[in-house]
């Protein structure tokens, strides 16, 4: 299978707008390469992407990888389109451009492992791609060793970070937890490490279930982590006590309804991958659906709440 490889220069002022773009055209995953560190490359052996010091770039690169379809061509010139009209919105874009080229899926495999380097996530987590050698410096972690596959999910979006580091701060010790939209996996891998007795890991696309698959047996949670092709919450049929939803705003609204089928009375729902403009808008819905929200929290454009279910 081939793939295009798309490049977005901007600036630091609109690329969290063009990373949206990106999302909204199909990439399941998006590299941010914004800043730069002045450390010495023996240094960068240190689990920290870029040593301690970053220095931000003015200009920002972001990489994206769509299938090559028939139809790439022109969702590349509707990115083309988006990106040059950022500055109608106020946004300093920069160059604005954006260079496609077409690599293979061995080119693929092999251009996103040198974006993906080991990350510490909170003051318990670490994520680590499977390729990686262990590291004595890295004891005293919960260790989540990931190939991202075709279905990304790594851990380095800020969604993905605040969604594990709201786990981390919930007691999960013997809770039932659905992950609604696995992707590759890894927040059902963390629910597991964290102490849930039993997580459902949910993706509708078969590609991102087989690399959650081999995920969760290379990290050894098969006993505890169970992964199904399911629309939305289609394949559960229990009532648990967390639901994870990192996706985008419009599908996470309309799961509600399903969500409070599916949860417990006074459990909790984290909700992630919301842009900041549609936050409100998700607010209010879980606000009507029942939940009350006991937290939020933005990084960058994107938001995230954790709230509980009611017990009427």
């Amino acid at each position: 299978m081939k793939w295009m490889e798309i490049t977005v220069l901007t600036s630091q002022e609109a690329k969290e707008a063009a990373t949206e773009v990106l999302y909204r055209a199909g990439a399941a995953g998006v590299v941010v390469e914004d800043t730069i560190s002045p450390v010495l490359a023996e240094d960068l052996e240190d689990y920290t992407p870029l040593g301690d010091i970053l220095l931000p770039l003015d200009e920002v690169r972001l990489i994206a990888y769509l299938p090559d379809t028939t139809s790439v061509l022109a969702v590349i010139e509707s990115i083309r389109a988006e990106i040059s009209a950022l500055g109608e919105f106020g946004l300093d874009a920069g160059k604005a451009e954006v260079v496609a080229a077409e690599v293979e899926d061995e080119e693929w495999a092999t251009a996103w492992k040198q974006y993906y380097r080991p990350i510490p996530v909170g003051e318990k987590l670490l994520i680590k791609p499977s390729w990686e050698p262990d590291n004595p410096r890295w004891s005293g972690r919960l260790l989540i060793e990931l190939d991202p596959g075709m279905a990304f999910g790594t851990g380095t979006h800020e969604t993905t970070t605040m969604c594990l580091e709201i786990l981390e701060g919930l007691d999960l010790s013997g809770k039932r937890l659905v992950d609604l939209g696995s992707g590759s996996g890894i927040l059902a891998i963390a629910a597991a490490r964290l102490g849930s007795a039993q997580v459902e890991a949910l993706d509708y696309d078969p590609v991102a279930v087989r690399v959650a698959r081999e995920n969760v047996e290379r990290n050894g949670v098969s006993h505890l982590v169970r992964v199904n092709e399911s629309n939305l919450l289609a394949a559960v049929t229990d009532r648990y006590d967390v639901i994870v939803a990192n996706i985008i705003a419009r599908i996470i609204i309309s799961a509600l309804p399903e969500v409070v089928k599916h949860l417990k009375a006074d459990g909790t729902f984290v909700a992630s991958g919301i842009i900041r403009e549609k936050a409100d808008q998700v607010a209010e819905e879980l606000e009507q659906h029942g939940f009350e929200v006991l937290q939020r929290r933005d990084s960058g454009e994107w938001v995230a709440f954790v709230a509980r279910l009611r017990v009427n």
